[in-house]
């Protein structure tokens, strides 16, 4: 997502007009860095490892797919469809008393 039209290097631009601004940047892992814990349905699970009634989680917020790291770009996408998925499953099941 560079700008073509910019040279030499379409990635970087020159500092040139103020107001200057800084934030700082730490080296870290693209996507989940852990998140709530969930079971194989997509509830949440309390620090104790007991069901938190109506919470569930999917995609990078949770620790569905890989815990702690990144395999590679696009690799939590399924990961987060699925156990959003389940997640909706559950809340019908849930709601109206009968499988989805």
């Amino acid at each position: 997502m560079s700008d073509p039209g910019n040279h030499p290097n379409p990635s970087l631009g020159t500092v040139e007009k103020s107001p200057f601004y800084a934030v700082p940047m730490y080296a870290g892992a693209i996507a989940t860095r852990g998140g709530l814990r969930v079971d194989a349905r997509a509830r949440v699970l309390s620090v104790r490892g007991a069901l938190i009634p109506g919470l569930y989680a999917a995609g990078n917020c949770s620790n569905a797919s890989a815990s702690g790291a990144y395999c590679g770009p696009g690799a939590t996408i399924g990961a987060a469809m699925t156990f959003g998925f389940l997640a909706a499953r559950e809340v019908v099941e849930t709601i109206t008393g009968e499988g989805a």
